[in-house]
């Protein structure tokens, strides 16, 4: 009686320890699912804090004053801002394609001309403009439209 008493202990044992086994190995594969799609979340937050400064532009309502701002702090970035007024539309940075996002080559426009009221491409820091963001097929921003 007492080998088949140790012999049933020793079978209950096996099971638990195989069950508690299995629990690690389920808790464990969920724990590393929960951790890459939190691992996912973080960098496209990251990516979106990254493009904060472009994306605010989008669909907004923003002063000429800010335009000229836009030229002035994106002057040394890969970026193209095309400014397209009641007279005249001209780009700043880099020259890009409105439908592609393609970038091609840098623009002689600098925030200088743009201030220049005699000049065809004077910005007025008094009027509306509706931005847009221009993106090529990769999802990166490389222009900025800014349209009065």
């Amino acid at each position: 009686m007492e080998n088949s008493l140790k012999g049933l202990i020793l079978a209950a044992g096996t099971i638990i320890t195989c069950v508690v086994i299995s629990l690690g190995f389920f808790i464990s594969r969920e724990a590393k699912d929960t951790a890459a799609n939190g691992a996912n979340q973080i960098n496209k937050l990251n990516s979106e804090f990254v493009e904060s400064d472009k994306v605010i532009y989008d669909g907004a309502t923003v002063s000429g004053s800010e335009v000229l701002n836009v030229i002035k702090k994106f002057a040394d970035e890969k970026i193209g801002i095309l400014v397209k007024t009641n007279k005249s539309e001209t780009f700043y940075g880099y020259k890009f394609n409105e439908d592609s996002g393609e970038i091609s080559e840098k623009s002689n426009n600098t925030y200088n001309i743009a201030t220049d009221s005699n000049n065809q491409y004077y910005v007025n820091p008094y009027v509306n403009f509706v931005g847009k963001i221009i993106r090529d097929k990769n999802d990166v921003i490389t222009g900025i439209v800014f349209e009065q």
